[in-house]
């Protein structure tokens, strides 16, 4: 539908995420992730990118693709929103530790830091 700026389709992206999801993938548009924290969001986006390119690669190495059963698929969902991970658990903001590692490995790989 285009740059999501029309109001109407604003509507209907949030009624496609529904009440409980916080990423959702665009045919041919690309992901939007939202979270509870910009550190939440960024997190989100960041790992369903490199899951993206994982798929993409895996793809496109002409191999044979094995699913993973949808048995573990289940449990890890399940992990992962239960918080079950290597985030800090009751913290204000679970996902701290990651993005205060992000934000570090940016600093040294920029020439002027994003703050400014």
């Amino acid at each position: 539908e285009g740059i999501a700026l029309d109001h109407d389709e604003r509507v209907r992206l949030v009624a496609d995420l529904g009440p409980d999801k916080r990423a959702l993938i665009l045919r041919n548009h690309g992901l939007v992730t939202l979270g509870r924290s910009v550190a939440e969001a960024f997190i989100l986006m960041h790992n369903l990118e490199r899951a993206c390119r994982v798929q993409v690669a895996i793809q496109s190495s002409g191999q044979q693709v094995n699913p993973v059963p949808p048995a573990i698929c289940e449990k890890t969902a399940r992990q992962y929103e239960s918080g079950d991970t290597n985030r800090l658990p009751g913290a204000a903001d679970p996902y701290a530790r990651e993005w205060r590692a992000l934000r570090e490995r940016l600093e040294p790989a920029a020439a002027t830091s994003f703050r400014d």
